[in-house]
């Protein structure tokens, strides 16, 4: 990916999707076409801003949820999936700021997408998306760290960015991070314990 890919692609979409695409195979991940889309299409629409007032918490969203039926409950589980999703991918780091741990919205969003699933099944309103939605419940873990890769790399093409992904494969020296670095020149390497200041 060279370091003006993003403002000079066209197409925000295939942007995401050649991004999910290339996430999904160095990751190992066995997430369907169907998901590789879903995934593509979520960070798309999560780049726009909404003029709707939305409920602020994943809570009170899956009050609304529990609460109404129809359409108001498919709209509402699908927004407490596609937003644990995005925060636990696109932006865990934040999530260390929070009060909230990464397993509350890795946990909330799996169980949304789940009850989207069974609502959808049970209504027959479906029309094919409950399968993506089981495959998002039972993948979700997974759809996070695919997420979360695409944010590197999209982030990884400033030098900030680049130390960034630095400290966060000493922290944790995932293989695929190491990969991103070797590719933008950088060869990972752990500091020698220097005890003697």
């Amino acid at each position: 990916m060279s370091t003006h890919l993003l403002t000079k692609e066209e197409n925000l979409f295939d942007f995401f999707h050649e991004a999910v695409g290339s996430a999904v195979s160095d990751g190992g991940a066995s997430v369907s076409d169907d998901g590789v889309y879903y995934l593509s299409n979520l960070l798309v629409e999560r780049g726009r801003a909404s003029d709707e007032p939305q409920p602020q918490t994943l809570v009170e969203l899956q009050i609304k949820a529990q609460e109404h039926g129809g359409a108001a409950a498919v709209s509402a589980w699908r927004e407490l999936g596609d937003r644990a999703l995005y925060v636990s991918g696109f932006f865990r780091a934040s999530l260390a700021r929070q009060n909230v741990s990464t397993d509350y919205y890795l946990s909330m969003g799996a169980a949304a997408y789940d009850q989207l699933a069974s609502v959808m099944r049970w209504t027959g309103a479906g029309g094919g998306f409950e399968t993506i939605y089981e495959e998002l419940a039972q993948q979700f873990q997974d759809c996070s760290c695919i997420l979360q890769r695409v944010r590197d790399r999209v982030r990884a093409h400033s030098n900030a960015d680049i130390l960034q992904l630095y400290e966060q494969w000493i922290a944790n020296p995932d293989p695929v991070v190491g990969q991103q670095l070797t590719e933008l020149g950088v060869i990972p390497m752990k500091p020698e314990d220097d005890t003697g200041c």
